[in-house]
């Protein structure tokens, strides 16, 4: 016997309304997969710091440390306590005033945003290429740069910004994800060879002059969540 099916089992719109639905369905599981790695530091690209933020090369003819003035504090590492159960989400350089503030690697300028209480700016850069990861510069004085262009190691981004009338101050952070879910890793972590010796010389002449300087490292937490 031969038996007939409807025609509907297996009629071309049917075949088109599965098919479109596998599609869907495979769409949306990349899409899930593809935001769960967004936030995951094992499988963004990362981004490598081959500049420091602001000049803290050792100078032997006065043993200075480029632009850093060593006036208490010198240097506050990522992860410190600011209190009321709160980290540094970035490590904070303390300079002379007109301190340059420079990219630690590419990127393109993804917003300016005004401090109004300090009266400075926080630049946010995109760190390229293909990157997830956010590159904050903040309490910068004098932007050099402008929303959506592109920065290189090395490039001027202003000035460090306001402390007091004698002292100038400076955060390098660098997260992933956004808004509550924003977390911040510590600078060191991402340098290159360079830039990690140039930290660990400052930290031991800041350990060695300051009566307070008992620091191990500058990573003292592995990650601040956004507060």
């Amino acid at each position: 016997m031969i038996r007939n099916f409807p025609k509907s089992d297996f009629s071309t719109p049917y075949l088109a309304k599965t098919t479109g639905l596998i599609l869907l369905l495979a769409s949306i599981f990349v899409f899930c997969v593809s935001c769960s790695d967004d936030d995951d530091p094992t499988t963004a690209v990362l981004p490598v710091f081959s500049v420091t933020p602001v000049d803290i090369s050792y100078n032997p003819a006065d043993a200075s440390y480029g632009n850093i003035i060593f006036e208490d504090p010198v240097l506050t590492p990522f992860g410190a306590s600011i209190g009321n159960d709160q980290f540094l989400p970035g490590m904070e350089y303390f300079t002379i005033p007109g301190a340059p503030v420079r990219a630690v690697t590419a990127g393109i300028v993804d917003a300016i945003i005004e401090n109004p209480i300090e009266g400075d700016y926080q630049i946010r850069v995109v760190a390229t290429p293909g990157s997830d990861y956010m590159i904050i510069y903040d309490h910068v004085n004098e932007v050099n740069v402008l929303q959506i262009s592109q920065v290189m190691p090395g490039d001027t981004l202003g000035e460090a910004g306001n402390w007091n009338d004698t002292i100038r101050r400076f955060i390098l952070s660098i997260s992933l994800g956004e808004g509550a879910n924003e977390r911040f890793y510590c600078p060191i972590n991402y340098g290159d060879s360079a830039f990690v010796a140039q930290h660990n010389e400052l930290l031991q002449a800041y350990n060695t002059w300051s009566p307070d300087g008992d620091y191990d490292s500058f990573c003292l937490r592995e990650f601040v969540i956004h507060q």
